[in-house]
């Protein structure tokens, strides 16, 4: 062998090694973020809520180190969390993991600034290593005006084997007339997630409100 092929496969032997431990540490990969979540048996059925102020800090869950969780996450997963202002103040809960299927796994992070209280499944795929989307799953946030509240269901909705979501959201709102009289509304609505091709698919419905009624969620008012 020429000298310098000999010498560039010694350098490529040498430089290769180091430049993948570089790029491993210096990242988070996606394991680094699961290994958060404490996993648990597949659920039948599950309901996600959040909670009152009061009730913040009896919630069980490990906290995300802030810089993993904004850095491990894409960007396009990240835009679908409304309010979350400042990611250095943000409160990342790991609260648990478990199998939707044979490939992939359903992390579910409970996030908290300020008044706004948000819960998210994310979507990780054991075979590729990566997290491959993300679905609302509860909500809460608002203003003296006027708040929402969202809430879901995760089960075997359509019997075909796979997990589905019934996620519902109430608007609450409170409006003082010229007479100062108060009048308050609430409105209730439903949204049907089939899971298809991998990820969890909206399917339209005329009418949605069996759903509100057959899978209720806690309201605070």
């Amino acid at each position: 062998m020429p000298h310098f092929l000999l010498n560039l496969s010694l350098c490529l032997a040498v430089f290769l090694p180091a430049w993948a431990a570089c790029q491993k540490t210096g990242k988070p990969a996606p394991a680094d973020l699961v290994a958060y979540f404490q996993p648990v048996a597949a659920p039948d059925t599950l309901i996600f809520e959040v909670w009152q102020q009061e009730a913040l800090a009896s919630t069980v869950g490990d906290t995300i180190p802030n810089g993993l969780f904004f850095t491990v996450l894409d960007a396009s997963l990240l835009s679908g969390i409304a309010h979350v202002a400042d990611s250095a103040e943000a409160l990342c809960l790991a609260r648990q993991r478990f199998p939707l299927n044979t490939e992939v796994d359903a992390c579910l992070v409970d996030i908290r600034y300020h008044w706004f209280q948000h819960q998210s499944l994310l979507l990780y795929n054991r075979r590729l290593g990566v997290f491959t989307d993300r679905v609302t799953v509860a909500e809460w946030y608002g203003g003296d005006g006027g708040q929402e509240l969202t809430g879901s269901w995760l089960l075997d909705y359509n019997g075909d084997g796979q997990p589905d979501i019934i996620r519902q959201l109430i608007e609450h709102s409170l409006r003082i007339n010229e007479m100062g009289e108060a009048h308050e509304t609430q409105h209730e609505s439903a949204v049907l997630l089939l899971w298809q091709n991998g990820r969890f698919a909206e399917h339209p419905l005329p009418d949605t409100s069996f759903l509100v009624k057959q899978f209720p969620i806690r309201s605070f008012w």
